[in-house]
């Protein structure tokens, strides 16, 4: 048997639950836009390993759990193959709307403006409304761009508990910002 013949055999036999796997556990929410392309990618790849590592793994029965790592860092990851042959392909074409048409399916006309300058005037009437200890933190980490490491240093306060101070206040902006457009 060759070694494309033991692939396919191999991708035959696991397909399902490869599939089934990378759609539950990895391709969810956001991405599930990606799942199809993701599977195909992955099975491709699988042609590009050397014989012998493939062997290997599939003795060890470690194929799959190869597969779905490398199916979640090609996910997340914005440099692997993945990402730069589909992902960034199809964000920049929801972006930019379909090649020679010029036109962007965001720009919405008005009413995004509109739409824009309401959320950014509740996020500041709420940041307003915080204790002082938090507003402090959100303005110079959301407005003045600061790190958390700045932050610390400049305040001497634990990493941890600055990033769990902003993101009680960063919620408690959103909470109270869902319904602000109404």
């Amino acid at each position: 048997m060759t070694h494309n013949e033991k692939i396919g055999r191999w991708i035959e036999e696991n397909y399902e639950w490869v599939r089934g796997q990378i759609n539950t556990n990895i391709a969810k929410n956001q991405m599930a836009q990606y799942r199809e392309d993701l599977i195909q990618e992955m099975m491709l790849s699988l042609y590009n390993m050397k014989p012998e590592k493939f062997d290997q793994m599939v003795r060890d029965e470690k194929l799959r759990w190869w597969v779905l790592t490398g199916a979640g860092m090609a996910l997340r990851s914005s440099t692997s193959p993945f990402y730069l042959k589909i992902r960034k392909h199809k964000m920049f074409a929801r972006e930019m709307g379909l090649p020679n048409s010029n036109k962007n399916i965001f720009e919405t006309g008005e009413h995004y403006e509109t739409y824009e300058e309401v959320y950014y005037q509740c996020y500041r009437e709420e940041i307003k409304n915080l204790h002082w200890y938090n507003r402090k933190l959100v303005d110079e980490y959301w407005f003045q761009g600061k790190t958390i490491q700045a932050l610390h240093e400049k305040y001497n306060i634990s990493k941890v508990h600055i990033t769990r101070d902003l993101n009680v206040a960063i919620l408690q902006i959103r909470e109270n910002c869902k319904n602000c457009d109404s």
